[in-house]
This record gives C-alpha cells, sequence and structure tokens, in this order.
C-alpha cells in the first residue's frame, strides 16, 4: 500500500539504482510507524528526489539561481499536496504548491562537488534555497533553511485533509472501491 502511495517509477533511469534503496530505508522501517515519519524519509530520499526533479529545483532568487538557468521546479510540491497528502480536494491552490516548492528548494542529493555533503545522501543545498516568507494551507512559514520544509511537512502530515484522504485509500485498498462513508 505505502509503496503504491508514494510511488518512484524505475524506469526514469537514474532512479532504478536507487528503487530498492528507496523501499528498505524509506518505506519498510516506518510502515507501521508514525505518518509523519513516514512523510519525511520518503520526500527526502534520493529516489523520490530524482524522481520529481527536485535535485534540479533552484530558486531562481537565490545564490545559485541567480548564476544559472534553472529556476523552481514544482513536480514534488504538487505530488505532495496532491497525493502524498491533503488530497486534491482539500482546496490547495497554485500559490500553496509554489509556495511548498520554495520551501523545499535546495533539498537535493549530496555529490563531490559538495564536501560537506555525503555523496548519494539527502542534502540541503543553501545556495539554491529561496528564503522568504510563505503560506501554505493558511499556514505561514519563514523560510531560511531546511527543517522550515520538514515542519511544513509535518503539519500537513497531521492536516484533517490528510487524515480523510489517507483514510479513504486505505479504506478502499483493504474493504471495497466504494467503502462506507462511517468506515
Amino acid at each position: 500500500f505505502w509503496s503504491n502511495h508514494f510511488a518512484v517509477s524505475a524506469r526514469k533511469v537514474p532512479v532504478m539504482a536507487l528503487a530498492g534503496a528507496y523501499e528498505r530505508e524509506a518505506i519498510r522501517p516506518h510502515v507501521l510507524g508514525n505518518f509523519a515519519d513516514l512523510l519525511l524519509a520518503v520526500e527526502q530520499h534520493p529516489a523520490m528526489l530524482v524522481y520529481l526533479d527536485n535535485v534540479n529545483s533552484i530558486s531562481p532568487n537565490s545564490r545559485a539561481g541567480r548564476n544559472r538557468k534553472r529556476g523552481l521546479n514544482e513536480n514534488l510540491a504538487r505530488e505532495i499536496l496532491e497525493l502524498h497528502t491533503v488530497g486534491v480536494d482539500a482546496g490547495y491552490t497554485q500559490d500553496d504548491v509554489t509556495n511548498l516548492a520554495r520551501l523545499i528548494t535546495g533539498w537535493t542529493i549530496g555529490n563531490v562537488n559538495q564536501p560537506q555533503a555525503v555523496q548519494g545522501r539527502f542534502f540541503f543545498a543553501r545556495n539554491r534555497h529561496e528564503p522568504g516568507t510563505w503560506t501554505i494551507l493558511g499556514k505561514t512559514y519563514r523560510s531560511g533553511d531546511e527543517s522550515v520544509g520538514r515542519q511544513c511537512l509535518v503539519d500537513l502530515a497531521r492536516h484533517p485533509a490528510t487524515a480523510r484522504h489517507i483514510a479513504l485509500k486505505l479504506a478502499r485498498h483493504f474493504v471495497a472501491d466504494s467503502p462506507p462513508a462511517g468506515l
């Protein structure tokens, strides 16, 4: 169930080498635990960061963004809201997606050009990050480092719309395609 909910595709060649580790490191250790812990492990795993291109996301207003022709990538932020947490019926807006993408800019994977990072593991690249104040689903976050993105994910994990979205998916998976509303 959780592997399907937080799906990545091994058809994307760089993800192919990471898919097994993703299951072993992000999904399995949290399968029966706290949803917020599972969500954080999944969204910061190299397989998810590569699959949804967050490794390439650079704030146009960051130090790195001013020197490159790349910009903000919203793929991971949109998936977090639409599929992984609150769901399409939660009433989030395009601004919520863009602001979440800003909060998680700089979430990437360490490589040889970042001596302070562990190669192939989650790394927060501050020079790619978009600092500022951003509102997501009515809550304001003052961003400046990786911890603010983490806090936003914890808040999304605890959001009532996430509970409804996940409960419905679980009921559909384990009970019926059209489960009773009370369930």
